[in-house]
C-alpha cells in the first residue's frame, strides 16, 4: 500500500490532495500489468480476503467501500488541494522505497500515473531496507511503499497499524473515531461488536484517503491428488505436514 505523512508541514496532510492520487489509481493495472506475479490479488482494503469475521469471511460480510477511477473528478480535488495548500503548481512530493527490483517497478509506475493523470512530480528515493525504516521512522518522507506480514490471525494485526499511538504508524495519521474502534477491537469479546469495528476503521481509512490500496501477496501451487492433510495458513507454519498422508490412487 501507499501510506502518506500527515505531518503539518507535508503537502500530504491535505485530503483533497490524498483524494486525488486515490482516484486515479487502479489496483487491477498495478497488479495485472506491472507485478504480473501468480496469486497476487489487487486490493480494496487494508484487511486482506483471507480474515475471518463473524460467522464467515470479514470481507464478505464487511464489503469495503468502492473506489472507482475517476481522473475528472482528481483533477478537480487537486485543484482545490493547491487553493488550500496556497500552490500555484501541483507540489512535488518523495516517494520512499526499498531498493529491491519489485520495489523499484513500483514505485516507476506511481511516478509515471500521478505525473500523467495529476501533473505531480514524484521523486523516488530508493534506499536500502534498514535506511528506509530510519526514514520512515523519523517521517522523513511525503509517501511511502509500505507492506505488512500479520502477526496473527485476527484484522486487529492490520487496523491497529493506523491508530494514533502505534509506532508501526509512520505517517502520524491520528483520528479519534478510528482510535475508538481500534480500542473497542480490543477490549471486547463480543465478535459481533469487534467485526463492526473493524469494518468502521476500513471505512474511515477509505473515505480519509488515508492510504491507497495496491496488492495481497498470494501463492499459486499444484498438490498432487495423492497428498492428504496437509494444511495451508496465510500466518504460522505454511506448509503443514503435520498430519500428511498419501492415499493410494483409484
Amino acid at each position: 500500500m501507499l501510506v502518506f505523512n500527515f505531518s503539518p508541514d507535508r503537502p500530504t496532510r491535505n485530503w483533497n490532495l490524498r483524494r486525488a492520487m486515490q482516484l486515479v489509481t487502479d489496483p487491477n493495472e498495478l497488479v495485472n500489468r506491472v507485478i504480473k506475479l501468480p496469486g497476487y490479488l489487487p486490493a480494496e482494503s487494508l484487511f486482506p480476503v483471507w480474515l475471518q469475521g463473524v460467522d464467515g469471511l470479514f470481507r464478505q460480510e464487511y464489503p469495503a467501500p468502492t473506489v472507482t477511477r475517476d481522473v475528472d473528478a482528481a483533477r478537480d480535488h487537486l485543484e482545490l488541494a493547491m487553493q488550500e495548500l496556497d500552490l500555484e503548481e501541483p507540489p512535488s512530493l518523495a516517494l520512499l522505497v526499498d531498493d529491491t527490483p519489485g520495489s523499484a517497478k513500483q514505485a516507476e509506475y506511481f511516478q509515471n500515473l500521478f505525473a500523467t493523470t495529476l501533473g505531480l512530480d514524484i521523486r523516488i528515493d530508493k534506499q536500502i531496507f534498514k535506511q528506509r525504516l530510519a526514514k520512515m521512522q523519523s517521517a522523513d518522507f511525503d509517501i511511502a511503499i509500505y507492506g505488512w506480514g500479520p502477526d496473527f490471525a485476527d484484522p486487529l494485526t492490520f487496523g491497529e497499524l493506523f491508530a494514533s499511538w502505534n509506532p508501526n504508524n509512520n505517517g502520524r495519521f491520528a483520528n479519534e473515531a478510528y482510535d475508538r474502534a481500534v480500542r473497542l477491537a480490543q477490549s471486547s469479546l463480543d465478535p459481533q461488536i469487534r467485526m463492526d469495528a473493524f469494518g468502521r476503521q476500513q471505512e474511515i481509512l477509505i473515505e480519509e484517503a488515508a492510504i491507497i490500496t495496491n496488492y495481497e501477496r498470494g501463492r499459486v501451487y499444484i498438490k498432487d491428488r495423492r497428498l492428504q492433510g496437509v494444511v495451508r495458513r496465510a500466518v504460522g507454519p505454511d506448509p503443514d505436514y503435520t498430519n500428511a498422508y498419501i492415499v493410494e490412487s483409484p
